[in-house]
């Protein structure tokens, strides 16, 4: 880019310099070393962390419930007491039947930090598919796992990816120092979280993968700005509540994805109804039915063709060639001259007026069955630009909907009357 605006470029410890005419062989050898040096880099550093791990030192970050200190040759974890206590206060929790989500609930109501320092989230607790998670982690059981995981840059996105690596790439140490969890509660808890993600499983492949819906995404709680998320089948609640619980968040409230979406999509089919924007519709509608308007030229050229064709048929016929192969030439060189004749009166005679004789009909219909659309991940991005956050305020009995700073009209908020909680499962409409 530099090079295409005239500006040359000279590189002070690489000596590149954009003058000279070899410029862009030694910017390519140049850069394939330094790839080379990085890959080399990157390998030299892991060989490095796994021996400190084989020793029994940090080679990652600081799971909570620990310390570290250095002790001249690497960092060695000790056990915090204090934070200890609480992990096994997750354990024995879980192992009695509480959920992740009625754990971090409680430790927010008792005023613990979480591991980074806010408030905690049932994901904190309960492991994902990477183990990533306090009951997933074997180091409260005695035994320091390292190399599970790979970071990967994605080329397309420049995003890191956290991904698994084999598990004959993983390095496990005993360390039965650092257990804070002993065996039978470490199987407890283990059998339990596998009989979750079984149950899991088997209700995704039932329910055909995961639901989608035209609102999600796009409702956020008016009390702490946290998604409106589905829970259950046919509920929508807020997601903070839910995962940190009534210290973080008290909007108990839950409303029917039925009567989120018959309310909201009335006042979204007011809008749309209105003359207004009827013409918009109307107007880029014309306009694309313009921009697809046939081209003439192609039916003029074989009109011309043709008609020298039949010209040249006519003087040899004039000329006394006439054969059985003559009389075929010509009437097959005068069906192309019509067929590209009606071609041309069509092209002239297209109008897109004409063509859309029942445009209003079709638009209102349309509106009013924006419900039953297919394609709800574009719809939902639609329904994002045009009304951007929709927030959810309890207000006594109901939830007002707030759309762009602006409250809905009172019949639409009079219709939007929140169930009475979380538990027990009764809502009221």
């Amino acid at each position: 880019m530099l090079k295409y605006a005239g500006i040359r470029v000279i590189g002070v410890s690489d000596g590149t310099d954009t003058a000279r005419d070899s410029y862009k062989l030694e910017t390519g050898l140049r850069g394939l070393m330094s790839e080379f040096y990085l890959d080399d880099l990157a390998k030299k550093t892991h060989r490095g962390l796994m021996g400190q791990a084989l020793d029994g030192y940090s080679a990652g970050g600081l799971p909570y419930g620990y310390d570290s200190h250095h002790d001249g040759k690497g960092y060695r974890r000790s056990i915090n007491l204090e934070e200890a206590e609480w992990v096994r206060f997750i354990f024995q929790r879980y192992a009695s039947g509480r959920s992740a989500r009625q754990i971090a609930a409680e430790l927010n109501e008792l005023g613990v930090p979480s591991p980074r320092g806010g408030t905690w989230a049932h994901s904190a607790i309960y492991p994902d598919a990477k183990g990533v998670g306090i009951l997933g982690n074997q180091i409260y059981n005695g035994k320091h796992v390292w190399n599970k995981t790979a970071w990967v840059k994605d080329p397309h996105t420049g995003r890191r990816r956290r991904t698994m690596r084999p598990k004959s790439e993983w390095v496990a140490v005993d360390a039965p120092d650092l257990m804070i969890v002993d065996d039978d509660l470490w199987r407890a808890c283990q059998l339990r979280c596998q009989a979750i993600r079984k149950k899991t499983a088997k209700n995704h492949a039932a329910g055909g993968g995961k639901p989608k819906y035209l609102f999600s995404g796009l409702l956020k709680c008016g009390v702490c700005g946290g998604s409106y998320v589905m829970l259950g089948k046919n509920h929508y609640g807020c997601g903070t509540h839910r995962n940190r619980g009534n210290t973080v968040c008290d909007n108990a409230k839950m409303i029917k994805k039925t009567t989120v979406e018959q309310v909201l999509l009335a006042e979204i089919k007011e809008s749309l109804l209105s003359e207004e924007c009827y013409k918009l519709y109307e107007q880029e509608v014309s306009e694309m039915l313009r921009s697809e308007r046939p081209d003439p030229k192609e039916a003029r050229k074989r009109l011309q063709a043709a008609q020298r064709e039949l010209d040249n048929i006519m003087a040899a016929i004039k000329a006394g060639i006439v054969t059985s192969s003559t009389k075929t030439a010509l009437l097959e060189t005068e069906s192309e001259i019509e067929d590209a004749k009606r071609e041309l009166t069509a092209v002239s005679a297209y109008e897109p007026a004409r063509i859309l004789p029942r445009a209003k009909e079709i638009y209102r219909d349309m509106v009013m069955r924006l419900e039953a659309i297919e394609a709800v991940d574009e719809a939902r991005e639609i329904l994002r630009n045009l009304l951007g956050e929709i927030q959810l305020v309890p207000e006594q009995e109901a939830l007002t909907a707030v759309i762009n700073g602006h409250k809905l009209s009172e019949s639409m908020r009079t219709a939007l009357v929140a169930g009475t909680g979380f538990e027990p499962v009764t809502f009221g409409l």
